[in-house]
């Protein structure tokens, strides 16, 4: 086989990172070409990307973990490619290299899902962007399985994003006909955003997995069975709200976390008066105040706490200049809306001691 480098060089680079270092299948510790495309695989996960220049004919073979980053090295222009005695040997110009392979037979994914139906196709871009608001908040580790995981729910021509980890939820939404309700593990969520993805994006599903496919990439999953929370439940309206400058918010945050260290857990207290937000961080290091000026003043006061890095996290997804915040009392749910977009957040809140 004869291709590009850098046409090679960048999809392993795309996919380098599903390929696992331990597993008891072998052969999957590399990525597999066949069929036009570069495939990568967990068992869990199989994403494919299409090899431009590959023909559809060659003969499947594997390229091993270990020729990765020699690929990488090699300079621009035309590689030769092909498989001789159990071994990859990579030629170009006055190089010549070859790495042990096994045989692709042996590479075991999941090559299939029902695509006979046609599903309606997202933007790439609305959906990564849906994606991005909404990761954050989808647990990274623990024994719920349902937190894990992306919940995706289409109804009503909408497709909703939701996730959560018991201190916060993100939900957002964009346009898209159809009827179905899976969770995605947070893994699989990141690699299509990862993606280069362009164009449109289909989904698929069935009981046991989803399938997330454009003209260039797939990516396959397993999902998370079980039944979702009642997230709608938790989006009540608070009896108090502001408009707050997004970016101000965040950069006072920011600065009282710096003026504690890595081990600190104390939370930054906001003291909610008038046209202010007063800020306080007090550590073993440090005793920060700031007031900051809100958009629309508040019609009461209202002393809430947080944990800096999870109100950071869920400031960060947003992407509009201006939010409102909604509060109810010190013990409730923070609610956080976008002012240009249907994207919604909800921020647990920390007890704290008066000073």
């Amino acid at each position: 086989m004869r291709i590009n480098k850098s046409e090679l060089s960048k999809k392993i680079g795309q996919l380098k990172g599903i390929v696992p270092s331990r597993t008891t299948i072998e052969a999957l510790k590399g990525v597999l070409c066949s069929d036009g495309y570069l495939i990568a695989s967990d068992t869990n996960l199989t994403v494919k990307a299409k090899l431009e220049g590959m023909e559809e004919e060659t003969e499947p073979f594997i390229i091993p973990a270990k020729a990765f980053d020699f690929i990488g090295s090699l300079p621009d222009g035309e590689l030769d490619i092909s498989v001789s005695k159990g071994n990859l040997v990579i030629k170009t110009g006055a190089i010549k290299n070859q790495f042990k392979t096994l045989d692709a037979e042996l590479f075991a994914y999941t090559k299939s899902i029902d695509t006979d139906k046609e599903p309606a196709k997202i933007p790439a871009l609305k959906l990564k962007k849906a994606i991005d608001h909404v990761i954050y908040a989808v647990a990274a580790s623990g024994s719920n399985q349902q937190m894990l995981g992306m919940y995706l729910e289409c109804v009503d021509g909408k497709l909703n994003f939701v996730g959560l980890d018991g201190h916060r939820i993100a939900w957002d939404c964009i346009d898209y006909e159809g009827e179905f309700q899976i969770i995605v593990p947070r893994a699989a969520m990141e690699n299509v955003k990862k993606m280069d993805f362009e164009g449109d994006v289909s989904i698929y599903h069935d009981g046991n997995g989803a399938l997330f496919k454009s003209e260039e990439y797939e990516v396959y999953t397993r999902i998370i069975q079980g039944e979702y929370f009642k997230y709608k439940k938790m989006f009540m309206s608070g009896e108090m709200f502001t408009i707050i400058d997004r970016r101000v918010l965040m950069e006072a945050i920011n600065r009282a976390r710096l003026c504690g260290s890595a081990e600190d857990k104390a939370p930054v207290i906001m003291d909610m008066s008038g046209d202010t937000i007063g800020l306080t961080y007090r550590s073993t290091m440090a005793d920060f105040h700031e007031e900051i000026p809100v958009i629309e003043p508040f019609e009461k006061d209202l002393k809430i706490a947080f944990d800096p890095r999870l109100m950071m996290d869920s400031l960060k997804a947003f992407e509009c200049d201006t939010a409102t915040l909604e509060l109810t009392s010190a013990k409730q749910l923070a609610l956080i809306k976008a002012d240009d977009s249907d994207m919604t957040a909800l921020v647990l809140p920390v007890n704290f001691k008066e000073a």
